[in-house]
C-alpha cells in the first residue's frame, strides 16, 4: 500500500507526528475494518468519558488513547523514538478517513 495516497482532511504533508499516524495506520491496523471499528469505538469511549483511557499494543506501535491526546510509540526500533502527541480530534479524523480508504 502507498502511504502517500492515503491522506485525512487536516493532514499536515511531511509533518513527523502525521507521518506516524499513516505508519501505524498501515503497519499496525492494516486494511482490517474490525481492527479499524475497534479503534473507532474506544476513541468515542474516550471522548465521551466512558473510559479514563486505552492502549493497544500492535506489530510495529503502541497506541495510547487519552481525552485530549493520543501518543505513538514506536516499539519495533533499536533505539526507540520519542513519544509522539497528536491530539484526539485530529487521529480520530484520520482513523475515519482510514476506514473509508481501507473500503475503497
Amino acid at each position: 500500500m502507498n502511504q502517500s495516497s492515503f491522506t485525512w482532511p487536516g493532514r499536515i504533508q511531511n509533518d513527523p507526528a502525521h507521518d506516524l499516524i499513516v505508519a501505524y495506520l498501515t503497519i499496525d491496523l492494516q486494511k482490517s475494518s474490525k481492527w479499524t471499528e475497534e479503534l473507532l469505538q474506544k476513541i468515542r469511549e474516550v471522548k465521551s468519558g466512558l473510559v479514563s483511557s486505552w492502549e493497544r499494543t500492535g506489530n510495529a506501535y503502541c497506541l495510547h488513547l487519552y481525552p485530549g491526546h493520543i501518543e505513538i510509540e514506536e516499539d519495533y526500533a533499536e533505539e526507540t523514538g520519542g513519544l509522539i502527541k497528536v491530539s484526539l480530534d485530529d487521529f480520530e479524523a484520520a482513523v475515519i478517513a482510514w476506514q473509508a480508504f481501507i473500503k475503497k
